[in-house]
C-alpha cells in the first residue's frame, strides 16, 4: 500500500518540544515538577489523555489544556497511577514481620520512639499495613509505645482518602482473616482501621524531589516510585533517604527497583526483596570515605574504577591540603557528621581530630559556632538555596573574647552536586574592635577597611586553592563512565506497564463480579421456569428454530408415551408418536414456517390404556423482532371433558323423549 504523503510523520523534535511545554505548564499550574521523570512514561501518559480527548497531535492537546484547566487534574491523575493494596508482595511483608521488624524493636530502648515513613503511600494501604504489623509484634504494649508512621504522597486526593481510613471489602481481599478481625472494624460503608492503629499513622502531602525528608527514621518504604524517575533523580532521592534514616535504619524499595546506586550507599540485607540498611558499623572517617566517594562517583564502571592505592593517594592529598591551611577548617557530611579537622581547628577549639571525627557537629557544642550557623545557614547550603553563607560567633581564648567569622560553602563532586559542607573560621576580633573604634573616631576608618580587604583577599586565595583541588579531582573523575543501566530502565518500564495492566484487571474483575451475579439470577429464573413447565397438566414441547426438542415435560411423557431422555435433541417431525397425527403436525410445521400459530384443534388419539381419546393441540411460534427462535406446542388431553359432554347430551335426549310421551 502506498504511503499517505498528505499526512507525514510528525517531526520528533517538535513533539518533544510540545511535551516540554506541557511539563512546564503543569509545573506552573499545579506545582508538580515532572522534568526529571522518565520521558517514555510521560509521553505514554500524555498520549493516553490525547486519545481520551480526541486530540490528533501534542500541540492540539496543549491547546486543550489551555482551554480547559480541569484537564490538568485528569492528566495528573493519569501520571500518578495509584496501584496499591494491603500487604502487597507477601514475601517482602513476611521477611519484615519475621526478621527485620523484630530486630528493629529489639534494638530499641524501653519507651524509645519508633519512626516509620511510607513515601508515595497513595491511598494509605501500605502505611496502615506496617502499623498493623507493629501492633501485632508489640501486642499489648503497642498502646504504650511511642510510634509514628508517616504516610506521604504528592496527590492531595489520595491523602484525603487515606486519612479517612475506610476501605471496601474488595480493598481488603488480600488481608488475612485474622488480621482483618484484629486490625479493622466493620461499618456501614465498609471496613475502617481500628482507632488505636489510626492514631499512630499521620498522613501528609510531600514531594520527594523538592520537599525536605522526614528524619530520624527506623524504617522507610518507597516502593514503585523510582520506576518513574530518571537516574539523576533516583540518586538525589536515595541520598536524601540516607540522611533521613537513623543508624541501622532499614530501607525497602519495590521488587522491580534494582538500582545499583542503592547497593553502593546502603548495605543490602535481602537484595531479592529490595531490603537495605544504612550501615552504622563504620566509624565517621570510613563512613565519609564511603559515602562521599560513592556520591561523587555515582555509578562507576567496573573496568574504570581506580585502585585502592589511587583512591588513597587522592584522599591523602585532599587531607594534606586541608591540614596545611593556617585557618581553622572542618568538613562534614550533609547530615553534619565531622569528617575533616585540621591542626588550626585543633589549636582554636582545643579538641583533637580523634575526639570530633565521626560525631555530629551540633552535638560538639563548639564555642563560636552559633545556632544560626549550624542550622539556618548550613541548611541553606544543603538545599542549594545559597552558594556561600557567612556567620559570626564569639569564644573566649586566653581569657579574652574572640569573634569568629565562619564561612560555609558546599563540597561538590565532579557533577556539581553537594556531598558535604566546609566551614572556614577566621578570627575577626580585630575587625570588630576596629568597627567599635570607628564609632568613636572616624579617622581610623581607612585602616579598618584595608584590614577587611586584606582578610577578604586571604579568604579568596583559600577558596581558589580549594577550587583548584576540586578541579583536579573532577578531571580525574571525568574518565569514569556509567556502563550498564539500559536493562534496568527496560525492566522499570515493564513494571510501569504491569501497573497499568493491574488497573485494567481490577476493572475487569468488577465486570466479572457483575456478570456472575447476573448469571446466578438467570439460573434461578431458568430453574423456576423449568419447575413450572414440568408441573403443568398439559404436555409442553419446546422446539428450537430447526425443530429439535429442547423441553419435554412430565405430562408429555405421560400423554405421548415417550421419555424425556428419548425425546430431547430429536427432530419432532421425524418421531413416530401416534398421538401426534402427521396431518396435524404437517399443518403445525407449515404454520410455524410462516411465523404463524396453529390455533387449538381437537384430534383423536389412542390413550395409553388402548382406548380412544381426544386432545386439544396448539402451536405458537417464539419470535424476537420478527426472527423466529423456535416454537411451543401444547397437547392437552380432553377425553374426560368430551365424555362428560356426550353423557350430558344423552341425558338431555332422554329427558326430551320422556316429556314427549307425557304430552
Amino acid at each position: 500500500m502506498a504511503k499517505n504523503k498528505s499526512n507525514p510523520k510528525p517531526d520528533e523534535p517538535s513533539v518533544e518540544h510540545a511535551i516540554d511545554g506541557i511539563v512546564e505548564r503543569i509545573h506552573e499550574a499545579r506545582n508538580f515538577d515532572f522534568r526529571n521523570y522518565k520521558r517514555a512514561t510521560l509521553r505514554r501518559r500524555i498520549e493516553h489523555r490525547m486519545r481520551e480527548r480526541n486530540c490528533a497531535t501534542v500541540a492540539d492537546y496543549a491547546a486543550a489544556l489551555e482551554r480547559d484547566p480541569s484537564e490538568f487534574d485528569a492528566l495528573l491523575s493519569a501520571m500518578l497511577i495509584k496501584v496499591t493494596s494491603f500487604f502487597r508482595d507477601a514475601e517482602m511483608w513476611e521477611a519484615l514481620s519475621t526478621k527485620w521488624i523484630p530486630q528493629i524493636l529489639q534494638e530499641k530502648r524501653p519507651g524509645e520512639e519508633i519512626r516509620v515513613w511510607s513515601a508515595g503511600c497513595a491511598t494509605g494501604e501500605e502505611a496502615f499495613s506496617v502499623a498493623i504489623l507493629l501492633a501485632e509484634a508489640l501486642g499489648a504494649g503497642f498502646n504504650n509505645q511511642d510510634i509514628k508512621v508517616f504516610g506521604t504522597d504528592v496527590d492531595e486526593r489520595a491523602i484525603a482518602h487515606a486519612r479517612r481510613g475506610l476501605y471496601t471489602p474488595r480493598d481488603l481481599e488480600s488481608v488475612p482473616k485474622a488480621i482483618l478481625r484484629s486490625g479493622f472494624v466493620e461499618e456501614a460503608g465498609g471496613w475502617s482501621v481500628r482507632r488505636e492503629i489510626r492514631r499512630s499513622v499521620v498522613f501528609g502531602v510531600n514531594n520527594l524531589v523538592s520537599d525536605a525528608p522526614i528524619s530520624r527514621l527506623d524504617l522507610l518504604f518507597c516502593r514503585n516510585v523510582f520506576i518513574y524517575l530518571d537516574t539523576t533523580l533516583q540518586k538525589r532521592v536515595l541520598t536524601r533517604f540516607h540522611y533521613a534514616l537513623r543508624r541501622h535504619g532499614v530501607l525497602v524499595l519495590g521488587k522491580s527497583e534494582l538500582i545499583p546506586f542503592a547497593a553502593r550507599i546502603y548495605e543490602p540485607l535481602d537484595l531479592s526483596r529490595r531490603i537495605y540498611r544504612k550501615d552504622g558499623h563504620r566509624d565517621g572517617a570510613v563512613a565519609q570515605e564511603r559515602l562521599v566517594g560513592l556520591l561523587e562517583q555515582e555509578v562507576i564502571s567496573r573496568d574504570g574504577m581506580p585502585s585502592t592505592r589511587e583512591v588513597g593517594t587522592v584522599e591523602q592529598f585532599h587531607r594534606d591540603v586541608v591540614q596545611s591551611m593556617q585557618m581553622p577548617v572542618l568538613a562534614t557530611q550533609l547530615d553534619g557528621t565531622v569528617t575533616y579537622w585540621n591542626p588550626a581547628a585543633v589549636a582554636l577549639w582545643q579538641r583533637s581530630e580523634s575526639e570530633v571525627t565521626g560525631k555530629k557537629l551540633p552535638s560538639l557544642a563548639l564555642p563560636g559556632l552559633s545556632g544560626d550557623v549550624l542550622i539556618e545557614k548550613s541548611q541553606a547550603i544543603r538545599e542549594g538555596r545559597s552558594a556561600r553563607e557567612l556567620g559570626y560567633g564569639t569564644l573566649t581564648l586566653g581569657g579574652r573574647a574572640r569573634q569568629l567569622a565562619i564561612e560555609i560553602s558546599a563540597l561538590k563532586d565532579h557533577a556539581g552536586a553537594a556531598v558535604g559542607l566546609i566551614y572556614i573560621a577566621r578570627d575577626v576580633t580585630g575587625h570588630a574592635e576596629q568597627e567599635a573604634e570607628l564609632q568613636r573616631a572616624n579617622e581610623e576608618r581607612g585602616t579598618a577597611v584595608e584590614e577587611l580587604r586584606s582578610l577578604n583577599e586571604e579568604m579568596q586565595s583559600s577558596n581558589e586553592e580549594l577550587e583548584t583541588t576540586n578541579e583536579e579531582l573532577q578531571s580525574a573523575n571525568e574518565e569514569l563512565q556509567t556502563t550498564n543501566e539500559e536493562l534496568q530502565s527496560t525492566n522499570e518500564e515493564l513494571e510501569t506497564t504491569n501497573e497499568e495492566l493491574q488497573s485494567t484487571n481490577a476493572e475487569l474483575d468488577a465486570t466479572n463480579h457483575e456478570l456472575a451475579h447476573r448469571t446466578e439470577e438467570m439460573n434461578r429464573l431458568a430453574l423456576h421456569q423449568r419447575t413450572i413447565i414440568r408441573s403443568l397438566s398439559a404436555a409442553v414441547i419446546v422446539l428450537d428454530v430447526s425443530g429439535r426438542i429442547t423441553v419435554w415435560n412430565l405430562a408429555a411423557e405421560r400423554l405421548l408415551g415417550l421419555a424425556e431422555g428419548e425425546a430431547l435433541g430429536q427432530l419432532l417431525w421425524t418421531l413416530p408418536i401416534p398421538a401426534l397425527a402427521r396431518t396435524v403436525m404437517g399443518k403445525a410445521r407449515k404454520a410455524l414456517a410462516q411465523n404463524l400459530g396453529l390455533r387449538a384443534e381437537e384430534v383423536e388419539y389412542e390413550l395409553p390404556t388402548g382406548a380412544k381419546g381426544s386432545a386439544m393441540i396448539a402451536a405458537v411460534p417464539i419470535l424476537d423482532g420478527g426472527n423466529q427462535l423456535g416454537a411451543v406446542i401444547l397437547f392437552e388431553d380432553c377425553t374426560r371433558l368430551a365424555s362428560l359432554g356426550a353423557e350430558l347430551a344423552r341425558l338431555k335426549g332422554r329427558n326430551g323423549r320422556a316429556h314427549a310421551k307425557e304430552g
